[in-house]
């Protein structure tokens, strides 16, 4: 397949199937090498005139096909191999019934029914189910399912599906039956199977209205004993969605099943969700902090998409973000609840910044509902879940938090058990409100990060400065922001705070002057980026400084402290030589007595990385930026030795637990050890070792790891060593180990290429597969490495993922979209890399259209 052959599916060309399917009853005979499915379709005609009835089927070997119980003759219908097609339907409302032969075992693509471990799972989001059974696979179809597996009770002890278990049998030949069904219609996208030796574990939540569910989490075995914390994020997730939107479960069982090989995060299959294994497994010994703080979030997520995706479900594919970016802001909120607000929205913000941000910028740039697309899975974007969150956080920022309240729970109920678009939410939100709101939808149809310039002018007759906001994208698609804004004086007192709504191309601001001079006032605009816009702001370096250290806004005062770092590299950069540096240590001084809470301090203290600092300043020399970033983080190192130092013996004493408390400790004194080790006399290296060593908590002991192969330390060997004694029958574990050891420096693919043929590393494993392949092109210096040896070595990795799991192949792919802002022959070897990919004789559909548009950015 060629990168431009694959159909390219449109916006404007949707329109409802002509046939439905409400029920279906499937069974599954289970067999690693030949699984046996059957479905029975309750078929309904979706409109008044009879026309070709089409089902869709990939990757199946086609057994029969009957209506009305009638085995169908063939020249009433045509198999392909992108599913049937039946041309004359006999009439309005018949049972249909087909059948057809998989091999799980051979599914390396981890679509539709695969083989993981000791189990064979599903994942159907976004069109897995054509690869189970010939079906109506579209989100608009929306089906009551009854299920039933049959299978080798040694084989598969555990067998599950949606929904509550009904019915269960002995079979002949050592085989058992069971019964599941969903009294819920769903479309195919969230149908899941589980079946094989797993472990179940146990507990239960009491709902507000006092029904008690059964939880329950499947792992492999050996693993019983690391599903704690996730069963306590579910019942936290579970209370909160009562307590803040009324939402409450609504089967008598919530199952959720840790499978080790798996493409995505996880997938909120109704009742039985599919977790890649890290974002459920954790303890202590084996998580860090983030690992934590992931599995709340995520477990969350899944949750939270019982209502918000499940029972009110998409229309179509364009419409992902109305599940993915509201769900993924309700997982923000949540977490932001649960943990530390400021810290959570810093994170959120520095993703955003580092990922979507430049994604917009790029050849991948779609807006958060895209206009078309050749194949759906390239299209689970950091655009549309953490852009499209952004957007839905807008919307509670310009109506407010209660009244989004109760908009959601308007919307739920309103369109409970349909597929709808963004235009009913919105809708929704405006019905709530009692109004309109302008320019709104505009935010789903406009690409790109919008820009917007400030430019400042002084009124002398009127002692006022007029600053005027402008968005100069606006000419087709005019948007509504919310600009959350601070005045301070030149002291840094708080003057006054207000929200300003600002809607199509511009907003001007008239502020009276400090003093009869004309003093002018330090504003702090978008705080806590109340709308996702990049700003162009010529704001001085003292103004800068004076928010990163008096903003009451945390978040903000967090990014103003970046932005004094990215002026200090743009200065530098300028005059060829290092700037004064003194502002950035002054700061760095006063943040010391400021008495902030500790995970905020380490986060104010992090050193911005190269992608940060490149993203910032638009400078892709990466070489050149990465011996300014180690001379300015010397700097603070030698200005700050007694500091640090003191804080790290202060938060040396940790105990290995969850608290605010305990998971700031951990974090302050890990970034005074990185400090610590970019000391020029290299005085701390042992230290760093013996922390790794005397660890108690994950986080403690992968740090100094990190630390010192990021500075090329002489013990960097002796920690890798350490590291792996220690962890080496954990697996994943084992990808924190493999990523660490390519994810900074130069020359990495040459460690790359070393890892990749480690017993431990199998490359049919997508959490492998992002360690190592993904960190090494996410490490700036190696991946853009100026002979294109960084381009070579993963463009033949990407050229045996295309055979063995396209997703995964694609999504890599895409970390070649900025090439074509680097210098020198670079770009020139990437388009020979990309040309050579796109020419494979089995092209996937997802890598061709990946590699074919960032091609035609080249």
């Amino acid at each position: 397949m060629t990168p431009s052959s694959s159909p390219i599916h449109k916006l404007e060309d949707y329109k409802p199937n002509p046939w439905l399917t409400p029920r279906v009853n499937l069974r599954f005979d289970l067999d690693l090498h030949l699984t046996v499915v059957r479905a029975d379709y309750e078929v309904v005609l979706n409109g008044n005139q009879i026309e070709p009835l089409f089902l869709h089927g990939e990757s199946v070997d086609f057994l029969s096909i009957r209506i009305d119980g009638a085995i169908l003759d063939p020249n009433d219908y045509q198999v392909t191999s992108l599913g049937i097609l039946i041309p004359d339907p006999p009439k309005k409302e018949f049972r249909l019934t087909v059948e057809n032969g998989i091999n799980p075992a051979k599914n390396t693509s981890l679509e539709g029914l695969y083989k993981s471990g000791s189990m064979l799972c599903t994942q159907n989001e976004p069109e897995g189910f054509r690869k189970i059974i010939y079906s109506i696979d579209r989100p608009d179809n929306m089906m009551r399912f009854r299920v039933t597996i049959s299978g080798d009770k040694t084989l598969f002890p555990v067998m599950l599906s949606n929904g509550n278990l009904v019915g269960e049998n002995q079979l002949v030949d050592g085989k058992r039956e069971v019964i599941w069904e969903d009294p819920y219609p769903k479309p195919s996208y969230l149908f899941a199977l589980v079946a094989g030796e797993l472990e179940e574990t146990k507990d239960s939540f009491v709902t507000k209205s006092g029904r008690e569910i059964t939880l329950k989490i499947f792992v492999e075995k050996g693993n019983e004993e690391k599903v704690g914390f996730a069963f306590d994020s579910l019942k936290k997730a579970m209370k909160w969605d009562e307590d803040t939107f009324g939402l409450e479960y609504d089967l008598d069982l919530f199952m959720i099943v840790a499978v080790e090989d798996f493409n995505m995060g996880a997938m909120e299959n109704k009742g039985l969700n599919l977790f890649n294994a890290k974002l459920v497994l954790a303890d202590k010994k084996s998580a860090t902090d983030e690992s934590f703080e992931a599995i709340l979030a995520v477990i969350a997520h899944e949750y939270f998409h019982n209502w918000t995706g499940n029972r009110v479900t998409l229309r179509n594919w364009f419409n992902l973000t109305l599940k993915e970016g509201l769900t993924v802001f309700r997982d923000q909120w949540f977490t932001e609840d649960m943990t530390d607000p400021a810290v959570k929205r810093i994170k959120d913000v520095l993703f955003l910044k580092e990922y979507q941000f430049p994604e917009d910028q790029g050849p991948m740039s779609h807006p958060i509902l895209p206009k078309s697309y050749k194949e759906m899975n390239n299209f689970y974007t950091v655009t549309v879940y953490e852009k499209g969150a952004e957007v839905i956080r807008l919307v509670s920022e310009l109506i407010g938090r209660e009244n989004f309240k109760k908009g959601l729970k308007h919307y739920l109920s309103k369109y409970d058990g349909q597929g709808v678009t963004f235009e009913e939410f919105v809708s929704s939100m405006e019905e709530v409100v009692g109004h309109s709101i302008p320019n709104l939808r505009n935010w789903y149809h406009r690409s790109g990060t919008p820009v917007i310039s400030v430019k400042e002018s002084y009124v002398k007759d009127s002692n006022e400065w007029i600053i005027d906001l402008v968005d100069a994208g606006s000419n087709k698609y005019p948007l509504v922001y919310s600009n959350s804004l601070a005045i301070f004086n030149r002291e840094g007192s708080l003057l006054k705070e207000e929200k300003r709504i600002m809607t199509g191309e511009r907003d001007q601001i008239r502020l009276s002057a400090l003093d009869g001079n004309g003093t002018k006032p330090i504003v702090s605009f978008f705080r806590s980026l109340s709308s996702p816009v990049r700003l162009e702001y010529s704001q001085s370096e003292e103004e800068t400084k004076i928010l990163a250290k008096m903003e009451t806004d945390g978040v903000t005062r967090f990014f103003a402290f970046q932005n004094l770092i990215f002026d200090w590299f743009r200065k530098s950069l300028v005059s060829d030589q290092e700037e004064n540096f003194d502002p950035i240590l002054d700061t760095i001084r006063d943040s010391f007595g400021r008495g902030w809470d500790k995970t905020y301090h380490s986060f104010y203290l992090s050193f911005p990385g190269l992608t940060q600092i490149s993203e910032s300043l638009g400078c892709y020399e990466y070489v050149k930026l990465s011996h300014l970033r180690t001379s300015a983080v010397q700097k603070i190192s030698t200005h700050f030795t007694n500091q640090f130092q003191l804080l790290f013996e202060e938060n040396r004493k940790t105990i290995p637990v969850q608290t605010k408390e305990e998971i700031g400790k951990r974090r302050l004194k890990n970034i005074c050890l990185y400090y610590l080790l970019y000391d020029p006399g290299k005085k701390f290296e042992k230290l760093a070792v013996m922390e790794q060593r005397e660890a108690k908590h994950m986080s403690e002991e992968v740090s100094p790891l990190k630390f010192l192969l990021e500075v090329n330390s002489k013990e960097q060997e002796n920690a890798v060593s350490l590291f792996f004694e220690k962890w080496k029958h954990d697996g994943l574990v084992l990808d924190v180990w493999f990523a660490a050891q390519v994810a900074s420096g130069e020359d990495r693919s040459k460690v790359a290429e070393k890892l990749e043929n480690h017993p431990q590393f199998n490359i049919r494993n997508p959490n492998k597969v992002r360690s190592l392949y993904f960190s090494l092109a996410r490490n700036p210096l190696s991946f853009h490495k100026e002979d294109g040896s960084g381009y070579r070595f993963i463009a033949e990795r990407i050229k045996r993922l295309n055979e063995i799991n396209p997703q995964m192949a694609a999504a890599l792919t895409k970390l070649f979209s900025p090439v074509s802002k680097q210098k020198g022959e670079l770009p020139k070897i990437a388009k020979k890399e990309l040309e050579s990919i796109a020419t494979l004789p089995n092209l996937s559909k997802e890598l061709g259209e990946v590699v074919g548009t960032i091609l035609n950015s080249l």
